[in-house]
């Protein structure tokens, strides 16, 4: 494996997440022999490529645009390899690429159309596959897939049109959660306690998806497990999210530097780490999940576990649990990045 394209931004409202994941995997990558293309996909999916010296630069104060750097380019495949074509200068990258990293959160990154693009031209890739990224991001399709397989999680309800206060309440009761089915890192996702705020996260959660999920409010611990593959799957130690807001919504995550405390490794009893581990595996193979991921769980006060949610790209800014979640573990974060680029290579 000599050259490596890693593939971020993307049409999501998590856009600028994915450029400082990417930023700190650059980081990482070009302190090794690889070479290093990267790819920044505009918020209206222009494929552009983009210098180093412009990705380093970003943060999530003043995140680089990337409508304003690079230079438009399209993969092709020749010769089964695949090349990169400056579309504007006609220079052609003379290195094959040979495996890609995406790091594109939320649509199109997570839910599985990038996937399908990058096996259309047969470029390997880091992470699931489309199908199991579709059936991972879509959280209506997650639940039910958990659902048949008596993986334990909160009840919940799906709609495709805007259902009535009285008919969520009556079957899941109150307080209850309304986000997008298909979004991440809890946007567009809201709390509701009582009537008077019903219909603003119902609007809220249909801007950003034509299907929104309901789920009962479940009160617990909020606990994570970080999950690789490499000649075996392996379950992480766990972390624990303590939100001070309301939950862990994309304001605490990203924007509020004390949004929330992570502690590592999370306080639990030995065999309910185990048990939550365990689970953890169940819900990645439920899932058809390849590589990498991270799956979340609640844990009540009197020992049950719920499956949340699983993430197939979780993030790797400096504050994302995955890799921190593998550095208590042993595993830094260049050991990290080569094993999940060494493991879509093994594909080739």
């Amino acid at each position: 494996m000599k050259h490596v394209a890693l593939i971020f931004g993307g049409p999501s409202a998590e856009h600028e997440v994915s450029l400082v994941s990417a930023k700190n995997i650059y980081q990482v990558l070009k302190e090794t022999s690889l070479e290093v293309s990267l790819i920044g996909i505009t918020k209206n999916r222009v494929w552009k490529l983009i210098k180093g010296d412009d990705l380093l630069k970003t943060n999530f104060v003043t995140p680089l645009d990337l409508n304003k750097v690079g230079s438009e380019i399209k993969l092709f495949q020749n010769n089964n390899h695949i090349y990169i074509e400056d579309l504007h200068h006609r220079h052609k990258n003379p290195q094959p690429v040979e495996v890609a990293f995406p790091i594109i959160h939320g649509p199109f990154g997570e839910d599985g159309q990038l996937q399908i693009e990058l096996n259309e031209i047969g470029l390997p890739f880091v992470g699931c596959d489309s199908l199991s990224c579709e059936n991972s991001f879509d959280k209506g399709k997650t639940k039910t897939i958990m659902a048949s397989k008596g993986i334990p999680q909160a009840r919940f309800l799906t709609f495709t049109t805007s259902p009535s206060f009285t008919e969520v309440k009556n079957q899941l009761g109150l307080p209850f959660f309304v986000k997008p089915a298909n979004m991440g890192s809890s946007i567009g996702i809201s709390k509701v306690k009582g009537e008077d705020s019903f219909q603003k996260a119902i609007n809220d959660a249909f801007l950003h998806d034509s299907k929104i999920v309901i789920e009962e409010s479940i009160t617990g611990r909020e606990i994570e497990c970080a999950l690789l593959e490499g000649p075996e799957l392996k379950a992480s130690g766990l972390g624990e999210v303590v939100p001070k807001h309301e939950f862990y919504s994309y304001e605490a995550k990203y924007l509020d530097p004390n949004g929330a405390d992570l502690i590592i490794p999370a306080k639990l009893d030995q065999k309910i780490s185990d048990q939550i581990r365990s689970l953890a595996i169940d819900c990645f193979k439920a899932l058809g999940c390849r590589d990498y991921a991270r799956a979340d769980f609640f844990l009540t006060a009197d020992h049950k576990i719920y499956f949340n949610e699983i993430n197939t790209h979780p993030g790797f800014t400096n504050i994302s649990q995955f890799p921190m979640l593998w550095k208590q573990e042993g595993v830094d974060y260049k050991t990290l990045i080569l094993t999940l680029l060494n493991q879509a290579y093994s594909r080739s």
